[in-house]
């Protein structure tokens, strides 16, 4: 059973009875109850939310073929709720992930570069996104990727271990992000956040280099990783010759940025 269900069932059914209490002359209208109705109604559907999280049925889920493409470009844009990114599509897929009201996909071939752009909606509003309450998508591990991701007030996971990935753009608002950087190859995370909590992972083997832009953030980085080379930057020794290395370049608010 999807929470929808459960949440429009309670508001057809709360409906019903103030109409009842109404026509018995219980209460003389229904209107000045309808806003603290509502209220009553979205909060008990948000901590639903939090401590029943239904698995995806196989109709919420859909795919995007590799085809001949030699490259892919992601853009995700997500305005609230959870959303998860990670590698791990099988083989000959772009893309696996969540099919839900609230998302539009848009995809083209650029000559030997497939371009998606995933729009996936506030996830926690009913009718809005998958039944389990949380965006999944699972991007190639066969062919090298760049990502943009857009997101707004969101719990974001991005796994990108096992990945391809040699440009990452994330911009977040008043959010809580996790990103696992790649741990082959070069790679570079340029991250603008607001109000945001961030931890980023560098796997281990990995080589890195953090800049600081501008920004007050509290930021705690790894120095026995990462020592600290001047006031806005942390380099691992032998990042300038490291097969594997990750360059991360931070332009944040008032927010909290962990690297490890």
């Amino acid at each position: 059973m999807r929470r929808d269900n459960i949440f429009w069932g309670s508001v057809l059914i709360l409906l019903g009875a103030l109409f009842f209490l109404q026509r018995q002359g219980v209460i003389p209208s229904v209107v000045p109850y309808l806003w603290p109705l509502a209220l009553i109604l979205f909060g008990g559907w948000l901590i639903l939310s939090v401590f029943w999280r239904p698995e995806p049925s196989a109709s919420e889920k859909f795919d995007i073929a590799l085809r001949e493409a030699k490259s892919v470009r992601y853009r995700f844009s997500h305005g609230a709720g959870q959303i998860v990114i990670n590698g791990g599509a099988p083989a000959g897929k772009a893309l696996v992930g969540s099919s839900a009201v609230g998302m539009n996909e848009k995809t083209n071939l650029d000559g030997d570069r497939l371009n998606i752009h995933i729009e996936a909606g506030a996830s926690f509003i009913p009718f809005v996104g998958p039944a389990d309450g949380t965006w999944r998508f699972q991007i190639t591990q066969e062919v090298p990727v760049t990502l943009k991701v857009e997101t707004g007030a969101s719990q974001l996971d991005m796994d990108l271990k096992d990945v391809l990935a040699s440009h990452i753009e994330l911009e977040t608002g008043a959010s809580n992000s996790n990103v696992t950087m790649p741990a082959r190859g070069v790679s570079l995370l340029d991250l603008e956040a607001g109000a945001a909590s961030i931890n980023i992972t560098v796997p281990a083997g990995v080589s890195g280099r953090v800049r600081i832009k501008e920004g007050l953030t509290s930021l705690n980085v790894d120095t026995n990783r990462f020592p600290q080379v001047d006031s806005r930057l942390y380099q691992s020794p032998d990042f300038d010759t490291a097969p594997n290395r990750a360059e991360i370049s931070v332009e944040a608010g008032l927010g909290s940025i962990t690297v490890k």
